[in-house]
Formats: C-alpha cells, sequence, structure tokens
C-alpha cells in the first residue's frame, strides 16, 4: 500500500505534471517559433527580397505590366461581325482626290455601313491606320480584314462602336481593297492579331475626337436594347 501519509503518490503525481507542463511549453514555443520563421519568410517570397524554393516568382516584380504593346487584341474565338452591324468613317490622309469616296462605295458595297466620308486635315505617309473605343474591338478587326496592307490598329477613348478608317499613301498607291474571295474574309475564320497584343483593359487608349459623327448602328443597338 502507498503511505499517503508521507505524501509521496502527490509529490510523485505533482512532478509528473510538472514535466508534462514543461514538455508542453517547450513543444509550443518550437510551434509558434517555427510560424513566426515561416510566416516572415513567406512575407520576404511574396515581396520579392528572399528567393523562394521554388524557380517560378510567386508575384510579378514591380513595373512588369508596364509594356510598349499598344495593339488590342481581338475578342478571344470570335470571327467578323456581320457588316451591317460596322459603323465606319473614312478619311482620306493623302493629296489623292476621291480616295475616301472610292473606298466608301466598295465598303458600302461590302454592306458595311459608311457614317460620312471626310479628309483627315493631315498626310498619313504608312499604309492604313484604324481608330476605335473599347467597345468597337471586334468591328475594329473586321474592317482590317478588308486592306491587304500593314494596318496600324489604335485604340482610343471614344464611346460606341464607330470605326475611322485613315487611308495612306501606302494606300492610295493601288487604291484597292482585298479582293471579296480572299481566304482572309472567310466569314467564319476567327479573328487574330498579326503581332504581339494585349487585352483591351491592359491597354492605354489614346484621346479620342471631340467630335464624332453619329453611329447609326450604335442607335440602333440601344433602341434594340431598350426594347427588350
Amino acid at each position: 500500500m502507498t503511505d499517503r501519509a508521507n505524501g509521496r503518490p502527490d509529490a510523485r503525481r505533482a512532478q509528473v505534471r510538472r514535466h508534462r507542463r514543461e514538455r508542453q511549453i517547450v513543444v509550443f514555443g518550437v510551434l509558434l517559433i517555427a510560424v513566426a520563421f515561416a510566416g516572415v519568410f513567406a512575407a520576404g517570397v511574396y515581396k520579392g527580397d528572399v528567393d523562394g524554393p521554388f524557380s517560378q516568382e510567386f508575384v510579378t516584380p514591380a513595373g512588369a505590366f508596364d509594356s510598349d504593346i499598344t495593339l488590342v487584341c481581338p475578342p478571344a474565338n470570335k470571327t467578323a461581325m456581320q457588316h451591317r452591324n460596322v459603323g465606319v468613317r473614312i478619311l482620306n490622309g493623302t493629296d489623292t482626290n476621291g480616295l475616301a469616296s472610292s473606298v466608301a462605295d466598295d465598303l458600302d458595297g461590302r454592306n458595311y455601313v459608311v457614317v460620312s466620308t471626310e479628309n483627315w486635315g493631315r498626310t498619313y505617309g504608312d499604309y492604313v491606320r484604324l481608330y476605335f473605343g473599347p467597345d468597337g474591338v471586334r468591328q475594329a478587326y473586321t474592317v482590317a480584314l478588308n486592306f491587304d496592307g500593314e494596318v496600324d490598329m489604335v485604340l482610343d477613348n471614344r464611346e460606341g462602336t464607330l470605326v475611322d478608317i485613315v487611308l495612306g499613301e501606302g494606300f492610295a498607291e493601288t487604291g484597292e481593297l482585298r479582293s471579296t474571295l480572299a481566304p482572309e474574309l472567310d466569314p467564319d475564320a476567327v479573328l487574330s492579331a498579326n503581332a504581339q497584343c494585349l487585352p483591351v483593359a491592359l491597354v492605354t487608349p489614346e484621346p479620342a475626337p471631340r467630335i464624332l459623327p453619329d453611329n447609326p448602328v450604335d442607335k440602333k443597338n440601344k433602341k434594340k436594347n431598350s426594347g427588350n
């Protein structure tokens, strides 16, 4: 039997509890230190101050989204729009008289909605430039298919889907659109860019002209949407 009068079992139990508490303190202390160290290490990797255990970076370095790319990508997996849903304004950037009217007749024959023809007010030495807004990206890529040379596509901050076509000296040398039988004008072909591009949200638009003509296509779409 145990001699309780001497308090030996109580002393042993107290000693066991004390050792248990000491082990728990050590274990929890080590765990807390490990968690704190892991947190500091993870924060350093996230900020880029510490090299992580993997070759792939966890975050994009500061300024990595800054880019010289100004070309907007076409909408993913989209084909050209029906031409009757694309409004264009044609601007003659050359000294060739009647160039804008000639192109207007050709595009009208292809069922585009020609809003107006004008002189650009300055000379454009390259082939063709298109100006369009964020809502007109697919329309601009549809228009670009009609031209056989290098088309400069410029995003500006205009509202609506109107596409401005600036005809340059390079185009004036031939004055002809791409043949309607060309494979590029296959209505089932998916739109694509001919150079590196970025989603429209990542491209900084240029200022749009202060005055733009009314686009009947946009009016028709607004009327249609309001009726739904």
